[in-house]
């Protein structure tokens, strides 16, 4: 437990601090996502002008005018009023971004991501979309090979040699401490949304897109300090 309570104090600093790289899987991702952003907010849309038009079709144009994949989700869709998927709206000099948001805004939908795309669907399915990554740890939990050091000794001015000191060894933490590391320090409905298989020393992690991004920021910053 005294090893737990120390790395859940070192985790709680790492957390506090800026910076940070996600693994691999999920930097790939997030660098993906963050390239559609830049080019919803870089995209400027010198007219933009529907009279009754199928929310379908405008997406579809903001998809082409934007040169990203934008999908639509249908059963949200559903859920939408027949009189409000019919887009009417005149606009000029206006960013991609905002004038999508002012669509959504319409239609009562969100953007999300998944599968590297821009999603549109419900705030429900949006903030409770859930992936499953996998996070090798093995290198986190691996002991190092000691190697003897110098012996040292404090010598007094009265002696000719002193008392050898002991530099007490942190043993790297187990699979499981990362895990009760994990579920003790990232916010998320652990049991619930959230979840955590051990297999083979890799971590098996089912969450939302936003836990995945925090659990990577903190492996990866375990592993910075060792």
């Amino acid at each position: 437990m005294k090893k737990i309570a120390l790395l859940a104090a070192f985790c709680a600093g790492l957390m506090g601090s800026s910076g940070g790289v996600f693994a691999d899987d999920v930097k790939k991702e997030e660098a993906t996502y963050k390239k559609i952003e830049a080019k919803l907010d870089s995209t400027t849309l010198s007219v933009v002008n529907y009279d009754e038009t199928d929310v379908n079709e405008v997406i579809k144009d903001f998809a082409k005018k934007g040169q990203i994949t934008i999908v639509l989700d249908k059963k949200a869709l559903e859920g939408v009023a027949e009189a409000d998927r019919k887009i009417t709206l005149e606009l000029a000099d206006i960013k991609l971004g905002n004038a999508l948001n002012i669509v959504l805004d319409q239609i009562g939908l969100v953007k999300s991501y998944k599968n590297g795309v821009l999603y549109i669907t419900t705030q429900e399915k949006a903030q409770g979309a859930i992936s499953t990554k996998t996070y090798d740890v093995r290198d986190i939990t691996m002991k190092v090979q000691d190697f003897p050091a110098p012996e040292i000794r404090l010598k007094a001015q009265d002696e000719q040699r002193g008392p050898v000191v002991d530099i007490p060894k942190e043993d790297p933490p187990t699979t499981e401490d990362i895990v009760e590391m994990i579920e003790s320090t990232v916010k998320a409905d652990w049991g619930s949304t959230a979840k955590i298989t051990i297999a083979q020393g890799q971590l098996i992690v089912s969450a939302p897109r936003d836990v995945q991004k925090s659990v990577a920021d903190l492996l990866d910053q375990l592993r910075a300090s060792k």
